[in-house]
């Protein structure tokens, strides 16, 4: 799973840096997809952490 979220992020950046665009708007654009790449690596942690709800009433 890691290698397939770094593979896309990778692609992801090579294309914003080959597109021609401003300044700014690159700096926008890799901001966010940075933060989206952020939030989907925690959304991914949560799913492969283990749930230790019921082990209190064991």
């Amino acid at each position: 799973m890691m290698s397939a979220l770094g593979g896309a992020i990778i692609g992801a950046a090579v294309a914003m840096l080959t597109t021609p665009q401003s300044g700014k708007e690159l700096r926008g654009k890799i901001r966010d997809s940075f933060n989206e790449a952020t939030e989907r690596v925690r959304e991914g942690l949560e799913e492969m952490r283990p749930c230790h709800c019921n082990d209190e009433h064991k």
